[in-house]
């Protein structure tokens, strides 16, 4: 990512953050659709969960200020979900679920170029957190 996406992240996120509630139901929503089969995964304390999404979107934005933070995280992550075995398939899925959620939520507020970089944090994230290519 350049400075110029991770700056348009930055100073968007009030905005975004703002409405993590909203964000957060949407983005499930659009997991569920994609990808009903990991339903079952989240069987425990939703509200929790939910919770962790918004960290884990705040911890996202605030990584990207440095790439070492950025790749720390994205190791932390794919640490925290190795136990469920995700495949390539379904962290695509979740990526696409919160740009659509992103969509849905900040509408026009989200100009071109703000899609362009949130989807590029979000690819690189996910691909993190991608199991190894055997």
């Amino acid at each position: 990512m350049n400075t110029h996406q991770i700056k348009l992240i930055q100073n968007g996120f009030a905005g975004v953050f703002s409405r993590k509630g909203e964000l957060t139901e949407r983005f499930y929503h659009h997991l569920f659709l994609t990808l009903p089969e990991v339903e079952e995964l989240f069987h425990k304390d939703f509200a929790k969960q939910k919770e962790m999404f918004a960290t884990m979107l705040a911890s996202t934005v605030r990584g990207l200020v440095d790439g070492d933070s950025f790749q720390r995280f994205g190791e932390s992550l794919a640490l925290s979900h190795a136990r469920f075995n995700l495949t390539s398939r379904q962290l695509d899925g979740a990526a696409s679920s919160l740009m659509a959620a992103l969509r849905d939520v900040m509408g026009a507020k989200l100009s071109p170029e703000e899609d362009d970089a949130w989807n590029e944090a979000i690819t690189r994230l996910t691909g993190m957190m991608a199991p190894p290519e055997v």
